[in-house]
């Protein structure tokens, strides 16, 4: 775990505790609560419990800390997904039928779907992030563009001292800063992106029982963009709709917004205004005398002449005439 994660975890810890307290019952019944009804049971150490949490959208992070060494026996989460790491001490995770020896540079992904047990050391203080199942599942159907068989299930050692698990951190403190501004809320559309970014980073780069397939669909779907993206060049000056272009691509239609997503970051129809609006310019970068804006215009399937010239102004910073006109 970076250095730099831990400190900025800051807002966790002033966060007011769910609970705090040297009380076993009451520390069984708090975490109960918080995330599954779970056999706990307490062994060497002194019980000096307290649960902190935060929540931004439909992510929960909590810090969780027993104190004493425990035993705890959740069975199946079956309606969230859970990240732990220590921050303190070690945990022993049983998470189906792998063991991950949890420390400060390996954590565990727990699937909802999959028997969980843990031991946890005297003096172990783990974050823990909760995140939905239907979330996780929605986004996986999304990226394969087609339902689900079975649950995602996770390998669930989780290495922080990599590039794919610094990079996850990145994006939790991401979500922390937020905290650490009193009084700012964050935007609704950004935490939904947020959100939707972690998800995608263990669905794409941590390994599952859908990783094959969706790297096959990847693959896929470059070759769907690029046979789509012919088609379009193909065709600019001609009336174009969302079913044609997914017809030549070889794809249905959401597979292939999926796929313009993912390597444009538009859809397709937005992709098709970009390339008729680059031809546009180019026309009149070395137009002919006497050439009319309005007919440029019409050639490349702007009928509406102020919207394409608004649109213009916006991406080339000068009108249709003043191009035409220099």
């Amino acid at each position: 775990m970076e250095s730099w994660f831990k400190r900025g975890l800051s807002p966790l810890y002033d966060a007011s505790p769910l609970f705090a307290s040297s009380d076993p019952q009451e520390a069984k019944l708090g975490t109960t609560g918080a995330l599954k009804e779970h056999d706990l049971v307490w062994r060497s150490g002194k019980v000096d419990s307290f649960l902190r949490h935060l929540q931004l959208g439909e992510v929960s992070l909590f810090l969780l800390r027993y104190g004493a060494a425990v035993h705890i026996a959740p069975g199946e989460l079956r309606r969230f997904l859970l990240f732990q790491v220590p921050l303190e001490g070690s945990a022993r995770i049983a998470v189906g039928d792998s063991v991950v020896a949890a420390d400060a540079r390996t954590g565990a992904l727990i699937s909802p779907t999959l028997p969980l047990q843990l031991d946890w050391s005297e003096g172990c203080e783990q974050l823990l992030l909760k995140i939905p199942r239907e979330r996780v599942e929605e986004s996986c159907s999304a990226l394969l563009g087609a339902q689900l068989d079975e649950p995602v299930e996770f390998c669930p050692q989780f290495v922080l001292d990599s590039p794919r698990g610094r990079s996850w951190q990145h994006q939790i403190g991401a979500l922390l800063s937020w905290f650490q501004m009193p009084g700012q809320i964050a935007p609704t559309q950004w935490v939904r992106a947020q959100e939707e970014t972690l998800i995608q980073h263990l669905l794409l780069c941590h390994q599952h029982n859908y990783s094959d397939l969706l790297r096959r669909r990847s693959g896929t779907a470059r070759r769907n963009v690029r046979m789509a993206e012919e088609y379009i060049r193909a065709h600019l000056q001609e009336p174009l709709d969302l079913a044609g272009i997914a017809q030549a691509g070889g794809s249905s239609v959401r597979s292939l917004c999926a796929a313009f997503k993912e390597h444009h970051g538009q859809s397709p129809m937005a992709y098709v205004r970009d390339q008729r609006m680059a031809q546009a310019h180019a026309e009149l970068l070395s137009a002919a005398p006497g050439t009319r804006v309005t007919d440029v215009a019409l050639r490349w399937g702007f009928t509406h002449l102020g919207r394409f010239c608004t649109r213009y102004r916006e991406r080339y910073g000068r009108t249709p005439l003043q191009t035409l006109q220099q």
